[in-house]
């Protein structure tokens, strides 16, 4: 894509991300701190009532059966939210032994120990090689469009709105799905053409690529260590929506040309683990029957 259009793509997204920020802004308002609605398990539920009901009956009956029986409930309660999970991140363990105890500290905390889980062992090695898969990547995405892809329309991104989940968070642009849902007319038809730019110009937006990344604690692990903690990444919405059409334009055109070989099952529609397992266990039934040997080679990526 040249610079001037590569330019223009910029300022359309930087513009659309910008009104929307400032529409929401305008239309929102601060609430009262809200009480914690989390859903409950219903043996946890249970629990609650019935420690409530102890202690109401220890507070107009103060006998020590009534005493004990609210302290004994309280404790099976305590014990029950643990297990939930429902506690603050406490202080993490740094690489130096030191504690990361404030919020900035943990997450840069958190940062180190991705980095460093994610990082190769050892480098790679052939450099060349690198840099000549590159350069025909280049080569490749320089050249025309044989195919052309069929152009957004405004139908197809009021089907994608329509089926988004408004409980989702929102990804770094704080543009949330709610929000997205009330987009008018006007403003999804803009987006149509936004995002048929971004088609004829070959170009993805550089901020869709980020993301706003938070740790969840893995049951059973230390929760003072960073390594017990699994990345969840929250992209943008509107990101989601321009990946979903990608997608679909990306099949339509590798499965309509044949491109797709009939034995590749990843990220395939209707072609599931189990269903490859299966296939492996026909190939090895009827090596058996035929008394031939067979090969498997397994990769662990």
């Amino acid at each position: 894509m040249g610079c001037r259009q590569c330019r223009l793509a910029m300022t359309g997204h930087g513009a659309l991300t910008n009104y929307i920020q400032k529409v929401v802004k305008s239309c929102s308002r601060e609430a009262l701190a809200a009480v914690d609605r989390r859903k409950l398990p219903a043996d946890a539920l249970e629990l609650l009532t019935a420690k409530n009901a102890a202690l109401r009956h220890a507070y107009a009956y103060p006998t020590r059966e009534y005493r004990s029986k609210a302290r004994v409930l309280q404790r099976r309660v305590r014990a029950r939210m643990l297990e939930e999970g429902y506690l603050p991140t406490p202080p993490l363990t740094k690489s130096d032994s030191s504690l990361a105890v404030d919020n900035s500290e943990k997450a840069e905390c958190l940062a180190d120990s991705l980095e460093l889980q994610c990082s190769h062992t050892i480098p790679p090695n052939d450099s060349h090689h690198i840099t000549r898969i590159e350069e025909k990547v280049r080569h490749k995405t320089s050249l025309e469009f044989r195919d052309a892809l069929s152009p957004v329309s405004l139908d197809e991104v009021q089907k994608l709105v329509k089926n988004l989940n408004a409980k989702k968070a929102s990804g770094l642009g704080g543009i949330s799905n709610k929000a997205v849902k009330f987009f008018p007319l006007t403003l999804l038809s803009l987006l149509v053409a936004i995002f048929n730019s971004y088609f004829k110009n070959c170009y993805f937006p550089p901020v869709w690529k980020e993301a706003e990344v938070i740790g969840i604690h893995s049951p059973g692990k230390p929760r003072d260590l960073p390594a017990s903690y699994r990345p969840i990444s929250l992209l943008s919405g509107l990101g989601k929506i321009y990946e979903k059409i990608l997608k679909s334009r990306l099949s339509e055109h590798l499965f309509g040309k044949g491109i797709i070989i009939n034995e590749q099952f990843g990220f395939r529609p209707n072609h599931s683990c189990p269903q490859q397992a299966l296939r492996l266990v026909e190939y090895i039934t009827e090596s058996f029957k035929t008394k031939k040997r067979i090969i498997a080679v397994f990769f662990s990526m």
